[in-house]
């Protein structure tokens, strides 16, 4: 009996020892000194959107400095200072063990410039998200034109519309070839989206933004076949948001295609006039390695 009091003090006083070298370990950790910062930015765009000097600046305002105790700086107002950056998707902070602050970023990843009707502008992201401009940094994305609206809460209809520009944008920038074709994408709530090509100075009409696949095969079909053959100012306008058709007026002469407002993610049912040429597809062999523009 009294051999196992014995080993049950034993156990007892060795934990109470475990547990102080525990509580003084974790107060010598809290009582070390932050050695300095390292930011970390990933980024999908080829543009550099945030400065890292900044972010240190915004680390130093909200705490995070070198020489400082680790146990007076607050990581959670840190990362609350942070996320003031619209342009800083992610955030992972933490002390490595030199007693570094780490602030490991995600840089959010815009897909789309977009101009309102009003002439304000402001960048789209992946997640259909407004991100403000940066009048030193132009990013090689799609342009659109024509936004109806400059509020941050968009109602219904308007809504609609960003998320066809958000579906128009990362087909383009999937493809190297449609990217380097397209200079502008204008909409307008009767015509619905229209194309302004770098080179030629045709109108392309794709309606809204379904069917997109099917819609620029199409017209990559209509180069390859009509226009390599016309030339590039043979015709003013190509329609290609009809289903199974291209319809393509000559330069110069009035449009003569039934239009009526096209809503976004909905097809008109108008029927178009007679097709310059019926479908017939031909697919690139590669996003990547694609013949030159016409």
């Amino acid at each position: 009996m009294i051999k196992k009091k014995l080993i049950l003090l034993t156990w007892i006083v060795l934990g109470f020892g475990a547990m102080a070298l525990f509580f003084i370990g974790a107060s010598t950790k809290g009582d070390k000194l932050c050695k300095g910062i390292n930011v970390e930015v990933s980024r999908k765009a080829k543009q550099v959107f945030t400065d890292v000097q900044g972010i240190k600046q915004n680390i130093a305002e909200a705490g995070g400095k070198p020489g400082k105790p680790i146990s007076q700086i607050n990581l959670s107002e840190i990362e609350a200072k942070l996320k003031q950056n619209p342009w800083i998707r992610q955030i992972k902070l933490y002390f490595d063990n030199d007693q570094v602050l780490q602030a490991s970023l995600e840089e959010s990843d815009p897909i789309a410039r977009v101009f309102t009707i009003n002439g304000k502008s402001f960048y789209l992201d992946s997640g259909a998200n407004f991100l403000p401009t940066n009048r030193n940094i132009v990013a090689r994305i799609p342009v659109f034109t024509g936004f109806p609206s400059d509020k941050k809460i968009l109602s219904a209809p308007d809504s609609a519309v960003l998320m066809d520009m958000k579906a128009i944008a990362q087909f383009v920038i999937q493809d190297t070839f449609w990217n380097s074709f397209i200079a502008q994408i204008d909409y307008d709530p009767a015509d619905g989206f229209k194309i302004l090509p770098t080179v030629g100075d045709q109108v392309i009409r794709i309606g809204n933004g379904e069917a997109l696949e099917s819609k620029f095969n199409r017209l990559y079909s209509f180069y390859r076949q009509v226009i390599a053959r016309t030339g590039l100012d043979a015709y003013g306008e190509i329609d290609v948001q009809y289903q199974g058709q291209v319809v393509a007026v000559p330069a110069g002469k009035p449009s003569g295609i039934k239009k009526a407002p096209v809503s976004a993610g909905k097809s008109t049912g108008i029927p178009p006039p007679k097709a310059t040429m019926p479908t017939k597809t031909i697919k690139k062999t590669s996003h990547s390695k694609t013949t030159k523009k016409p």
